[in-house]
């Protein structure tokens, strides 16, 4: 069966108009019964050119031709928020035999899943558009209308009107869920092994089979609920945000399990000294990992001081993973707030403290900055070479600067000589090793 590819923007000299034209003519000439795959991807246009009715006819043809993949994405050119107030409906219709179906429609589409129906072969389902109606899009996923469904992503800034959102899926087996004004999530699904939950004010979650977990937003153990599931992980994301004395977090969810392969911290820590306590209380005690990934999207305190917190309560782990703000122009000092208890001496000491299980370390984003070569070179001389396996430092541009090569050798000097210890720079595709 064929494909039928349908990508690209207007070329300069060419209306936008007529680029879509080309579009709808490559449709309507198309006599095949039987489509494998069908992709239109549109960027560049004005939210005029393309009209609810014009996308429809698009679905319409799928749904009597796709025998297997639809992907249909849609960009603007200019900043949609400047079409907000044109509100147009939009009915997907039933594609019987579809497998994948990825559907990225404009902010203000409003998507009506069919009222009957089936979609009977479905297996992948991402839908991301401006609204949709919680009742229609719960109909829509479970397991009477998808019957086959293994993945789902959803992401719709406003549900209409808000309300809870039941999903019950006897085949789902990965949930991606982000829905604004979502009321209580419950999800009921005994295959599921991932989800990941953003915007829920309440959740339900019961998935036996639970391997990955990740919650972006508040959690509250006593609103969000993994009702029946294991207390072991293979991989777990929780995050910490303090802004002007705003806290989202969802380091609570840690207590819900003993252990996880892969415990993912994704943090953005202010200037402000109560975030930086409250973030030490939630992070004071970590579920036994192997591998430690930190998100650093913003941090305003003394690295090491943080990172030493968090190593102390998970000496035993086998990999490192640091991802700094690659936005962040290296900083000179730690921390500017006088009396901060980042600042403390204490914080650097390691005494009877080793890393004695640590394989690999990895450091993204790398600048070259005195306060990350200090932290590295004190995890250093706190590691087993005989077990530290290789170092893998990445940075944002290349060529890399004679600098950042002379702080990576002030680095690795603190390995003992007949270290065999890899150490590797990187620079977008390409490896640097350096030499012993």
């Amino acid at each position: 069966m064929p494909e039928l590819v349908l990508c690209g923007s207007p070329p300069p000299a060419t209306p936008p108009s007529a680029h879509l034209d080309s579009i709808d003519a490559a449709l309507n000439t198309y006599a095949a019964p039987t489509l494998r795959s069908l992709k239109i991807d549109v960027s560049g246009v004005d939210r005029c050119d393309v009209p609810a009715y014009r996308i429809s006819l698009w679905l319409r043809f799928a749904s009597q031709r796709i025998a297997g993949k639809l992907r249909l994405r849609i960009d603007l050119k200019e900043d949609a928020r400047r079409y907000r107030d044109m509100k147009e409906e939009l009915a997907l219709p039933i594609c019987d035999r579809a497998t994948e179906i990825h559907l990225r429609f404009l902010p203000e589409v409003f998507l009506r899943p069919p009222p009957t129906g089936s979609f009977s072969a479905l297996t992948d389902l991402m839908i991301s558009c401006g609204q949709m109606d919680g009742g229609e899009l719960e109909r829509a996923v479970s397991s009477p209308q998808c019957p086959r469904l293994r993945k789902l992503y959803i992401y719709v800034p406003n549900l209409v009107p808000v309300c809870d959102v039941s999903i019950c899926s006897e085949s789902l087996e990965c949930l991606d869920y982000n829905a604004m004004k979502t009321g209580k999530l419950e999800v009921n699904a005994p295959m599921l092994q991932e989800i990941s939950v953003s915007h829920a004010a309440e959740a339900c979650i019961i998935a036996p089979k639970l391997e990955m977990v990740r919650w972006s937003g508040e959690y509250n153990p006593g609103l969000h609920q993994f009702a029946v599931s294991g207390r072991h992980l293979q991989s777990l994301y929780i995050m910490h945000s303090s802004f002007l004395g705003m806290l989202i977090s969802s380091t609570q969810l840690m207590k819900r399990y003993d252990s996880a392969k892969e415990l993912i911290v994704s943090h953005g820590l202010y200037q402000e000294i109560v975030g930086y306590v409250t973030f030490l209380m939630e992070m004071d005690k970590l579920p036994i990992c192997e591998s430690l990934i930190i998100l650093l999207l913003a941090n305003h305190h003394a690295l090491a001081a943080m990172m030493f917190h968090l190593l102390r309560r998970c000496s035993c782990i086998r990999k490192l993973k640091l991802f700094l703000d690659q936005f962040s122009p290296p900083k000179k000092t730690s921390c500017s707030v006088s009396g901060c208890p980042c600042l403390l001496p204490e914080n650097y000491r390691l005494d009877g403290i080793t890393f004695d299980s640590l394989e690999e370390i990895g450091i993204k984003f790398f600048t070259g900055s005195g306060e990350l070569e200090q932290f590295m070179k004190l995890l250093l001389s706190k590691c087993n070479t005989a077990t530290l396996k290789r170092v893998d430092i990445t940075v944002p541009l290349a060529p890399v600067s004679s600098e950042i090569m002379e702080a990576v050798e002030r680095i690795r000097s603190v390995c003992h000589p007949n270290s065999k210890t890899q150490f590797n720079v990187h620079a977008r595709e390409a490896v640097k090793p350096l030499a012993p």
